[in-house]
């Protein structure tokens, strides 16, 4: 039986995936036996795994659920038609399953509760296989199968599929919401199973006070607990008297998505006083769907022999050992890997004031610059700001440096272990 399952909604690129790898290696190491579950088939790898742990994840995708939906090779006109017949049954019985969920909700909401069976649980954990899907369906299959003695979910839909599938069965189950829900937009089907599924898990996390607050007032949770975002082993530890040689790079690591605000950070860096930014780079390490039209921007905005496109790399920390200022314009945020690594790596920060998560880290003019959401214009003084300052980024790039201590693995493994209900480690 393994000690416990990490479920991510995949590999790829994304901080809760390295997180929960972190988490994963560090037990792994203490001789817990570890898997992790990736629900997306043969999704591309993003992140180094780690050793003695074993990844896998949920098969082929929902047209196993049904061999007319998996016998795609056979092109007759019999074969499509039962294909589509049987595909478009099954967006029927979500569709009705989803108008009989909105009529009945407020009951649902009043009766659903794991220590007891009632016509609203059965409701749901009939209608999930639908709803959900194969994701679902094999999710359930496995865990009653083998049966983990804990698991740890990592983002909401992931989190809310884990708490339906391990409904009824005896283990220990965390989420961890990873955004704030007053900022990120969830389908209001999924909203709702999250406010009824959540009671199942066994605590709740996050990993900022402000997602805290927000979850507080969603709903009453058996228990609910700030989880911190641990630091790669010894990052907080650098040795401070090495030499460091910074250039004269503004590095932003994250998605390529638009909740980054990589799109304001071009527009801020491209209304920099040309005496300040002659010789400063502007380096953006991510991938995502935005790549291209960010690439458009920064030729419209006649920056592109600034700006360098990085994309994935596995070893962001090569890069802000080398910056001089860290980015973070983002729309909003949890708690991001990137911005703690960089602080660790003693960078300086400009953060949006989007999101409470960031600013429980980055206090103005103590570790950084924070500066409206959505306001280049100020985003682009800050950063002349620093540019201007090699003593300023000094300064606040060290007090960033001293802050991260605190989320040191040494540090923040006792309340880990707490949370996922592992014994004290032998001292």
């Amino acid at each position: 039986m393994d000690d416990l399952w990490v479920v991510l909604p995949h590999l790829g690129a994304g901080g809760a995936q390295k997180v929960g790898l972190l988490a994963a290696e560090h037990f792994a190491s203490q001789g817990l036996r570890v898997r992790v579950l990736s629900l997306r088939h043969s999704h591309p790898i993003k992140h180094a795994l780690p050793a003695g742990v074993d990844v896998f994840d949920l098969g082929p995708d929902e047209a196993a659920l049904h061999p007319w939906l998996s016998d795609l090779a056979n092109r007759s006109l019999l074969a499509r038609s039962r294909r589509f017949s049987l595909a478009q049954l099954i967006k029927l019985q979500r569709l009705l399953l989803r108008i009989a969920i909105a009529l009945c909700w407020p009951l649902i909401e009043r009766q659903m509760h794991p220590e007891r069976s009632t016509w609203a649980t059965r409701l749901l954990q009939r209608g999930m296989p639908r709803l959900a899907g194969f994701r679902y369906a094999r999710l359930r299959q496995l865990i009653v199968e083998q049966r983990p003695r804990r698991i740890l979910a990592l983002l909401t839909k992931t989190n809310i599929l884990c708490c339906a599938a391990a409904w009824d069965l005896p283990l220990h189950v965390v989420v961890s919401e990873r955004n704030d829900p007053r900022r990120q937009f969830l389908e209001p089907l999924w909203s709702r199973l999250r406010s009824v599924y959540y009671r199942r898990a066994d605590v709740v996390t996050a990993n900022t006070q402000g997602v805290i607050d927000a979850l507080q007032v969603m709903g009453s949770w058996p228990r609910l607990e700030l989880l911190p975002n641990p630091l790669p082993a010894g990052l907080a530890r650098v040795d401070q008297q090495s030499p460091v040689v910074r250039e004269r790079v503004v590095l932003a690591v994250a998605r390529l998505v638009p909740q980054k605000g990589l799109d304001v950070l071009l527009q801020a860096f491209a209304a920099l006083p040309m005496t300040c930014r002659g010789g400063w780079t502007l380096i953006l390490v991510g991938d995502g769907p935005e790549r291209q039209a960010l690439e458009q921007q920064a030729q419209q905005l006649e920056i592109a022999a600034s700006v360098g496109f990085a994309g994935f790399r596995s070893d962001p920390l090569t890069f802000m050992q080398k910056a001089a200022i860290f980015a973070l314009p983002s729309r909003f945020e949890g708690m991001p890997n990137a911005l703690l690594e960089a602080m660790a790596a003693g960078l300086p920060s400009v953060v949006s004031d989007a999101s409470p998560g960031p600013l429980e880290m980055v206090h103005d003019g103590v570790h950084g610059c924070v500066v409206p959401r959505e306001d280049w214009r100020a985003f682009s003084e800050a950063l002349e700001k620093l540019m201007l300052d090699e003593g300023l980024r000094e300064r606040l790039g060290a007090a960033a440096r001293q802050k991260l201590r605190s989320l040191d693995w040494e540090i923040v493994e006792p309340h880990w272990r707490s949370v996922l209900a592992l014994p004290p480690q032998a001292s």
